[in-house]
């Protein structure tokens, strides 16, 4: 089979022979930066597909991170030709937990890169002091702001393709057809 696309996380899960179960972060960083694009250019090289690296939803950030996330995602795609899958739902969950605009990051991303757009639900919950922390969790539908956040790209970007992640407590069809129906005025409205 040959897929119309493919695209993975900018994150890790492995370390030595151990596997976790979870997409956790990591700093940006020049030596991040090589790893990142040395593996990258090693599947596309193997597949001989060019792939989407998707941006992650953040909890944490690095203290040594050098490079803000947008830039770090615009010179990964400079060096190795990849494109970008842009999750705006992401965006707006590691906004709140970081305490950044999501409209300023949308703005500093390289837009031109964007082969996919994804959209899910997160929950709402609060950190160990009481405040907001958002979760990635794709049960639900998409949050209103993730949706405005969604316009402010298209006004951008132009239309692109868009998916929306729905992993657990899926619901019955009418709820999913109607995000459905939502992004696709959402096109309508950015193109």
């Amino acid at each position: 089979m040959n897929p119309a696309s493919f695209s993975e996380h900018l994150a890790w899960s492995t370390h030595d022979t151990g596997f976790l179960n979870d997409l956790l972060p990591l700093p940006y960083t020049k030596t991040t930066l090589t790893r990142i694009c040395d593996h990258i250019d090693q599947v596309q090289s193997t597949l001989n597909r060019r792939m989407l690296l998707e941006n992650p939803s953040s909890y944490l950030a690095f203290a040594e991170s050098t490079w803000a996330e947008p830039d770090f995602l615009r010179e990964i795609a400079r060096r190795t030709g990849c494109g970008l899958l842009l999750d705006v739902n992401n965006i707006f969950v590691s906004a709140t937990n970081l305490g950044f605009s999501p409209q300023d990051y949308i703005d500093r991303f390289p837009l031109d890169a964007v082969g996919e757009i994804h959209l899910g639900g997160h929950d709402d919950d609060t950190d160990d002091h009481g405040a907001p922390l958002l979760i990635d969790s794709h049960g639900r539908e998409v949050a209103d702001p993730v949706w405005a956040l969604l316009d402010h790209t298209l006004a951008q970007s132009g239309p692109r393709p868009i998916l929306i992640e729905w992993d657990t407590d899926v619901p019955d069809w009418p709820v999913l057809r109607a995000e459905a129906l939502r992004a696709a005025q959402a096109l309508c409205v950015g193109a």
